[in-house]
């Protein structure tokens, strides 16, 4: 079982909080996977939907519920036990640099979920209940 520690909670400017956890465990030896998990929870109800999405509303919250989680994990294999905190808060600052003007971007809730529910339909199709 992989134990996770929250390392930062962040409001975005789109109204979001992304959370990183690290979520790194020993392999063997002194060898650790490290791993930096960023997550972003996007309540549909508090989203404003794009505009060809609006009318479907009630479809795209019955398929995805009420709240759907974006998940971005950095991993790295084999590193020295010495050396993991040095990684962690590389990845950890590289995150912040790079992924946060994505993920704050004013259209990034409406677009991931306007790519969940494609997927949902997707499935759908290739399964159909």
């Amino acid at each position: 079982m992989v134990t996770e520690s929250l390392l930062l909670r962040q409001s975005l400017p789109n109204g979001l909080v992304l959370e990183l956890y690290d979520r790194s465990r020993p392999m063997a030896g002194d060898r650790w996977q490290v791993v930096l998990e960023a997550r972003l929870a996007i309540a549909l109800s508090a989203v404003p939907l794009p505009a060809d999405l609006q009318e479907r509303a009630p479809e795209i919250m019955e398929a995805l519920g009420p709240e759907i989680i974006f998940v971005h994990q950095d991993i790295r294999h084999f590193i020295d036990s010495r050396e993991v905190p040095a990684i962690l808060q590389e990845m950890q600052d590289r995150v912040l640099e790079e992924l946060v003007g994505y993920l704050g971007h004013p259209n990034f809730a409406g677009r991931y979920i306007r790519k969940k529910f494609a997927e949902h339909q997707e499935r759908q199709r290739w399964y159909p209940e």
